[in-house]
């Protein structure tokens, strides 16, 4: 009875210890190039996200973010912003759980004694980039989003669900076991 009780109370421990947060790793790969008008099908973006649908409505909104990072930007860490040297705004955030929809708008800037530079995401849309330096040179791209363009999003498992599903593992190895020394 008390091996019942002990398994009970570690399994109970290991449910609380889990966080119904949950992270998304996400990537968009294949992009026209608005300038040249060429579709490159190997130009990859990529983020992450973490959240939890606080409301219940079956969709996770900006308010719900803990974590938020596109193209090497970390636009929100824990309710905060640490951007970096530049700066980072996530306008819009939405992702809708059962159609694993996702939609944002993120702009960013960057600025220095030599140089200045910016970009915007319109998630579906277009992906914007200007530069300069003070010694004149620039760079400018528009990325494109096309019926070609593919989306990618995977769940990544928290670490209190890996270890859950470790203790429940080896309490079914325990009681196999168990089983297979009575039987012998």
């Amino acid at each position: 009875m008390w091996t019942k009780l002990l398994c009970a109370a570690a399994l109970g421990a290991a449910a609380a210890g889990a966080s119904a947060e949950t992270s998304w790793d996400f990537s968009y790969t294949g992009f026209l190039n608005g300038e040249t008008n060429v579709f490159d099908p190997t130009l990859r973006y990529s983020g992450s996200f973490a959240g939890e649908d606080s409301d219940g409505n079956g969709e996770l909104d900006i308010t719900e973010l803990t974590h938020f990072s596109w193209d090497d930007k970390l636009y929100i860490d824990r309710g905060g912003r640490p951007c970096g040297p530049g700066q980072c705004e996530l306008h819009k955030f939405t992702y809708d759980l059962g159609l694993s929809k996702l939609n944002f708008v993120s702009e960013w800037t960057y600025a220095d004694d030599a140089s200045r530079s910016s970009g915007s995401t319109i998630a579906g849309s277009q992906l914007s980039f200007f530069g300069y330096t003070q010694g004149g040179g620039t760079i400018a791209s528009n990325l494109l989003w096309t019926p070609e363009t593919r989306f990618v999003i995977n769940a990544v498992p928290e670490p209190a669900t890996v270890v859950m599903l470790g203790v429940g593992l080896a309490a079914i190895g325990a009681v196999a076991r168990r089983r297979q020394g009575r039987a012998g």
